[in-house]
């Protein structure tokens, strides 16, 4: 038992405190998962949670509000004015403290990362609670599902959020999170409930390439590598494809010419491990490719198989395979199911083919023409048809067609690397 603030306090209820604090707001269910690191605690133990909540209640520490409608049963907690200022004190924030925000650095390692801000940044977003609560499923996955060795820390939207000046405006891009992978990339994370339009899309889109033109003019390093979309389980079952094809045309129409330096991946809540990992093994999944497609390629009957690398990034770019009169170039990708760099880095093939064909290695063999391979970590990558919308991306359009024809898809399992 702990005393702040003259406020008897319970290690459990500390802990409560704690994560109310680091995120804004939380079901009594997704309170007790991340407790106690389980996606479906025991009765007893959500019983113990829904104790202590209350007697944080009595202290007038925490405050709740029943959630409406179809969004989930049950009531979001939160901290009041009174338990915010206990938890600062608790957490030992200086008074105009300015940090990262990241939690787990704060929480595990004992570095304060957390900034003295306002109440009024901290409390939930009333107008958007399932959008909210949706991000808190993704970090408790987070807490969760990596060990310490590969922990996924993460912050809100408030510490991400970034003031920039383009064209003598004045904008703002605010994600709604941001987690940082254990090599050190960083992710932008974006929760879609699928309500926003096309145009919505194509808006947030441009705002992401303005504030990427101004870090360019400013001689500025990109801060991430990449955007996240994510969405529930039920949009893996209906409408993830429709999805897909909406976002990417979005992104490929509105962020032209900065896909190829920011990535695009979308994922469902229930897969976020497999997608996370895959990015975390990016360079050992490439070797575990490279190998596999020299396998493949000798089987076809090629006796000599060149593998060329992306200098940006040291990933499969594209392979020539050769026999003794004719050589093919299979262009090679290894990604997620769902990632933007398929169809930019494919783009970029297409650029070189006539440069590859014009190898010293090739120069007397006659050419058979191109395939392509794509090495991905679940079930085979959905290729759209075409882009969305109007659009003057008559290359990429044509691309799409040729993109789907004689492609091969392999799996690769994050586990046996």
């Amino acid at each position: 038992m702990s005393i702040i603030s003259e406020y008897q306090l319970t290690h459990c209820s500390m802990k409560l405190l704690a994560y109310l604090f680091y995120y804004r707001g939380m079901t009594a269910l997704q309170l007790s998962q991340m407790y106690y690191e389980s996606e479906e605690p025991f009765p007893t133990q959500k019983s113990s949670v829904h104790n202590y909540l209350s007697k944080l209640k009595k202290q007038n520490l925490v405050t709740s509000k029943k959630l409406e409608g179809n969004i989930r049963p049950g009531s979001i907690y939160y901290l009041t004015t009174k338990g915010f200022e206990v938890v600062k004190e608790m957490l030992n924030i200086d008074a105009g403290a300015t940090e990262n925000g990241f939690i787990l650095l704060n929480e595990r390692n004992g570095i304060p990362t957390q900034s003295d801000l306002p109440y009024s940044l901290y409390q939930p977003p009333k107008q958007q609670i399932s959008h909210h609560l949706l991000l808190i499923d993704f970090f408790i996955r987070l807490r969760i599902h990596f060990s310490e060795e590969e922990s996924v820390d993460h912050r809100l939207s408030m510490y991400c959020s970034t003031p920039y000046t383009y064209n003598n405006m004045d904008s703002k891009i605010r994600p709604d999170a941001e987690i940082i992978l254990p090599n050190g990339d960083a992710y932008w994370i974006e929760v879609d409930r699928a309500t926003e339009s096309h145009s919505q899309l194509m808006a947030k889109f441009q705002n992401y390439k303005n504030f990427l033109s101004y870090l360019k003019k400013n001689n500025l390093p990109i801060p991430f590598k990449g955007i996240v979309f994510l969405t529930d389980e039920k949009q893996q079952t209906y409408g993830m494809k429709r999805r897909w094809m909406n976002i990417l045309s979005a992104y490929l129409k509105s962020l032209y010419p900065y896909q190829n330096e920011v990535r695009l991946i979308l994922t469902p809540l229930n897969r976020v491990e497999e997608i996370l990992r895959f990015e975390m093994k990016r360079m050992e999944l490439n070797e575990a490719a490279k190998q596999r497609l020299h396998e493949k390629l000798h089987q076809r009957g090629y006796h000599r198989i060149l593998p060329f690398i992306r200098k940006s990034d040291q990933s499969l770019f594209y392979a020539i395979a050769m026999n003794k009169k004719s050589y093919k170039i299979f262009f090679v990708h290894v990604g997620n199911a769902y990632d933007s760099s398929l169809y930019t880095n494919f783009h970029q093939f297409i650029q070189r083919l006539m440069k590859i064909h014009q190898r010293d290695e090739v120069k007397q063999l006659q050419p058979e023409g191109f395939e392509q391979i794509v090495f991905h970590p679940d079930r085979d990558p959905y290729i759209i048809p075409a882009l969305q919308g109007d659009h003057a991306l008559k290359d990429i359009e044509e691309e799409l067609g040729m993109l789907n024809q004689n492609i091969t898809f392999i799996q690769l399992d994050t586990e046996d690397v």
